[in-house]
């Protein structure tokens, strides 16, 4: 018999430790499930006014009026606003953690054989079936909830396999007035806009695609990558409502791009920490480079919305102006996806899929700052059992009129987008709402390179903590006059929260 190496006692070593690590996380992860069966809501809510889900959703994360309000005015109940805290505080009525797993599973149906640009080596190759199970992410909700009179507190920390560590939410709100009519504001890192119906979270996974879908997410043109939902930044927000109309108004630090080496293409990130950091004015994790062209310039957003029933139905308008540095050249001074005349180098990535430099300042001399512009508008009504949510949205965006030439040729131009969607949502039993949303997303209108989408969807909230949502997804991609790209996606994710 062969005597174990040190390398293999140390492998037992280490697995002995690692049990001992988590027996006591599954068996306190079991205690958990069996001592909430009666946790039906988000669970600091919950333990501080005990209410169950229903109290503020239709069916979980949708939310109906009360939670709509509930939210607005500083997690109070109506009653309650500019009151002081009856209640001590519990750091339980503040604390909640959640963890997501998922199981994907994924077709592409590629052209064969067809001249495809922004495919490698400009030939599409054959059909692709990837399958999955994952730990998504954990998040973290730390001293989340109202206190004193006035003010108000909602933290969002989230991390993913990939240790990329999310600000989801960190900020404070201010709230002061009574049941029906209050001013609010707010500082910190938030998204631009809270929904309600159609403009609220969505009842599947995946959101519509003009919500996720940037103008362009390749390395191997200039990248357009703003996505109106998922990119939380700082900023500071004023609004009022009046009745059943809510109105904000928000400046915010706004995004910036990088090129990303595993992904070989540009990538969008919140800017959430500023151009300075201490006294050498070093650039910050994730802010805008304190020497890129337009990192003083803030982004504005806006937002109306009218209540027209308690369980979904509303309408809101939303207008969000940015800025981003958009570059369309290596420092060499390499175009984007071609090579240099004098070193034969790809600048990023090239039509066949070679890497080249990824040198990227974002000074003037090799980007230009694209002032963009979304408007979209939302509108959603329930029929009984059945709620119908649609939207649209309209972008605009700047480009180089030459960009082989730019900046020495630095004239501007602007191109469009614009998508839709229509959603039906089927509330078939508390514990069983289903539904089918159909998406389409035109990136460029001038081009042909439409997007379109077809989503059916389950979701199944037990009102303990535990919810399970599924859902198909067939997704076309125009290529070409004559050549699409088919994507089929199956995906489950288990949530629980407490």
């Amino acid at each position: 018999m062969k005597r174990p190496t040190t390398k293999r006692l140390m492998g037992r070593q280490s697995m002995m430790r690692l049990k001992r690590m988590l027996l006591p996380a599954v068996l306190l992860g079991a205690g958990l499930i069996l001592e909430t069966q009666n946790v039906d809501a988000m669970p600091m809510f919950a333990r501080k006014f005990g209410v169950g889900c229903e109290t503020c959703h239709t069916t979980i994360p949708a939310l109906n009026e009360t939670g709509y309000k509930f939210r607005a005015k500083g997690f109070r109940m109506p009653a309650t606003i500019g009151k002081e805290e009856e209640k001590k505080f519990d750091l339980g009525d503040a604390l909640s953690g959640r963890l997501q797993f998922r199981y994907d599973t994924q077709v592409t149906n590629q052209p064969n054989g067809a001249p495809i640009p922004n495919c490698p080596g400009g030939v599409c190759g054959a059909r692709t079936t990837t399958n999955a199970f994952s730990f998504q992410e954990a998040t973290l909700y730390p001293l989340t909830g109202s206190w004193g009179k006035y003010f108000a507190a909602e933290s969002e920390l989230s991390v993913s396999p990939e240790d990329f560590f999310e600000i989801e939410n960190a900020y404070i709100r201010f709230v002061k007035g009574d049941d029906t009519r209050f001013f609010t504001a707010r500082a910190g890192i938030f998204h631009s806009w809270e929904g309600f119906g159609a403009s609220d979270r969505p009842y599947s996974n995946a959101r519509t695609l003009f919500q996720t879908s940037p103008i362009s997410a390749s390395g191997r043109a200039i990248p357009y990558l703003f996505q109106p939902w998922g990119l939380d930044t700082p900023g500071v927000e004023v609004g009022a409502d009046i009745n059943d109309l809510s109105l904000r108004a928000a400046v915010l630090s706004g995004t910036f791009m990088r090129w990303d080496e595993e992904a070989n293409a540009f990538l969008a990130f919140p800017a959430q920490t500023g151009p300075w950091k201490g006294a050498n004015q070093a650039v910050g994790a994730l802010g805008k480079p304190a020497d890129s062209i337009g990192h003083n310039s803030p982004d504005f957003s806006t937002n109306v919305t009218y209540l027209l029933h308690q369980d979904g139905g509303g309408v809101s308008l939303i207008y969000y102006h940015g800025h981003v540095a958009t570059p369309t050249q290596c420092t060499s001074g390499t175009p984007i996806g071609q090579k240099s005349a004098t070193t034969g180098e790809v600048c990023g990535v090239s039509a066949n899929g070679e890497v080249g430099t990824t040198d990227f300042d974002f000074s003037s001399a090799t980007a230009f700052e694209n002032a963009f512009d979304r408007v979209a508008v939302y509108a959603s009504y329930p029929l009984g059992k059945f709620l119908p949510m649609g939207g649209f949205e309209y972008g605009r965006d700047e480009t180089p009129v030459n960009a082989a030439t730019f900046p020495a040729s630095s004239a501007l131009q602007t191109f469009n987008s614009k998508g839709a969607f229509a959603d039906g949502v089927f509330f078939l039993h508390r514990y069983l709402t289903a539904g089918i949303r159909y998406d389409q997303f035109h990136p460029n209108t001038g081009k042909l390179n439409t997007q379109w989408a077809i989503t059916p969807y389950v979701n199944i909230p037990f009102y303990n903590g535990l919810q399970i949502i599924a859902e198909y997804q067939h997704r076309d991609f125009q290529l070409d006059a004559s050549h699409n790209r088919q994507n089929d996606t199956f995906q489950v994710r288990v949530i629980f929260i407490q």
